[in-house]
């Protein structure tokens, strides 16, 4: 069953917000001609990799368990651990604006490419 159903979510909600969440940066990029295409490809085969076979592999699976069984505050401790690191990693490293605007691009697509994907495959 889709995850999505299973909390009350419709699909076509879920994916209109990623969507209108890519829609943007999307246009952004593309009018001002700095779009990074290898990055942007790289970008969706990575995340639709992770969020698809990796997310179901056996690791993908006992990672995911893990993280629903810490709670709430538990997985709030996670994410907003996780920004400090990666703020100084990107300051420290200093990477090129284009390059990590078009990776997390490719990222939101390939996650609405797993999406639809999974969609169609349960209908």
């Amino acid at each position: 069953m889709n995850a999505d159903r299973s909390r009350g979510r419709s699909f076509k909600w879920s994916l209109a917000l990623l969507a209108l969440v890519a829609l943007s940066p999307a246009i952004g990029l593309y009018e001002s001609g700095t779009v990074s295409w290898p990055w942007l490809v790289l970008g969706v085969v990575s995340w639709a990799m992770a969020a698809g076979p990796v997310a179901a592999s056996r690791f993908g699976q006992r990672v995911g368990a893990w993280f629903r069984s810490i709670g709430l505050l538990g997985r709030a401790a996670v994410v907003f651990g996780f920004v400090p690191v990666m703020a100084v990693a990107m300051w420290q490293l200093d990477p090129p604006t284009i390059v990590v605007d078009s990776f997390l691009l490719g990222g939101m697509v390939g996650v609405m490419v797993v999406a639809v994907r999974e969609n169609a495959a349960s209908e």
